[in-house]
This record gives C-alpha cells, structure tokens and sequence, in this order.
C-alpha cells in the first residue's frame, strides 16, 4: 500500500469510513467531489463542511450530500444539546410538581 502508485480514479477507503478518490491534485473525499458537481462549484472547505444527510458514508446519492456553512453546524448542534437539556429540566420540574401535590 504505501509507496504503491495509483492511477487516477483509484478508490480507497480510510479506516474511518471515508472515500477517497485519486485525482490528478492528490487523493480528494469522495463526497466533497460530488458536492461540487452537484453545486457547480468549488467548496470553501476552510468555511464550508460537507456532509451526509443520513449520516451513511457509503451513500453518495447528490441528495444525500449538503454543504453547510460551519458556523450553522456549531450552531445547530448547540441549539439542539440546549433543546435536550430543555426537556430533561421541564421533566424534571414535572416530577417536583407531582411529589409536591
């Protein structure tokens, strides 16, 4: 494997599950390549993730692959690890509630 040459269009997968694909600039993911043929465009990986809807790294469906602005994952993420904590206090506020009457 190293130091073996591989033609372009050569497959690997990485053992995190990932894709990669050679090309002639060097090994890209699999998945940021079709973003861009989706996209008709280049992804700004410094200010842009791509991502798989459902989460399956083996899904390369155009419909399962969006590009998301990174802040709005962060943010999307903590909104929703907020929204947890929410309802595990407003139960926990409902069992108070139900001791006290």
């Amino acid at each position: 494997m190293r130091g073996e040459t591989f033609p372009v269009g050569a497959v690997r997968v990485a053992q995190n599950g990932y894709q990669y694909v050679k090309t002639k600039e060097g090994w890209r993911l699999k998945h940021h390549i079709i973003a861009e043929e989706k996209y008709e465009r280049t992804i700004d990986t410094k200010i842009e993730t791509v991502r798989f809807k459902d989460r399956d790294r083996t899904n390369f469906d155009p419909d399962n692959i969006v590009v998301e602005p990174k802040k709005g994952i962060t943010g999307a993420a903590k909104k929703a690890r907020l929204q947890a904590r929410i309802e595990e206090l407003q139960a926990q506020l409902e069992e108070l509630e139900e001791e006290s009457a």
